[in-house]
């Protein structure tokens, strides 16, 4: 997949969740408390990346660079598993936090794991964006 269609789908993703966050906003019957905000303030951060990673491989495509090479591999691969070992302890410091609020069972499913796969995904994010700008380190010491 070039460039600029790895640019269109990413674009595409993000009008997409923007848009189940408007219809998810208006059609709400009760007023935002305090997770939901944070909610939505986490989903804009993500589309926010998404934005970016969009314009930044529409800039590679006019570069002519290509999209798939083995360092941004080595760099997805790296991130994935320090996100992986993060997100555990993430998934427990959660489930013991909940037991503080009050939130009725049903409701506390959905926000444990909302909260969990946003969380991973930001995580996810953030180290990669760490380890592109500061470069992996091969060596085994």
């Amino acid at each position: 997949m070039n460039a600029k269609k790895i640019a269109i789908v990413k674009f595409s993703v993000a009008a997409f969740i923007l848009a189940l966050m408007g219809f998810w906003i208006f059609n709400t019957s009760r007023p935002f408390n305090e997770i939901a905000y944070s909610i939505i303030a986490a989903m804009l951060i993500v589309v926010g990346f998404v934005i970016n990673s969009g314009i930044q491989a529409l800039k590679d495509a006019k570069a002519g660079l290509n999209p798939e090479d083995e360092l941004s591999h080595k760099i997805a691969e790296k991130a994935a598993a320090a996100t992986f070992k993060i997100s555990i302890y993430m998934w427990l410091f959660g489930l013991f936090a909940l037991d503080y609020f009050s939130v009725d069972s049903v409701n506390k499913a959905k926000l444990v794991i909302a909260i969990g796969m946003v969380g991973m995904f930001l995580i996810f994010l953030f180290i990669r964006l760490y380890l592109s700008k500061v470069g992996i380190n091969d060596h085994k010491d």
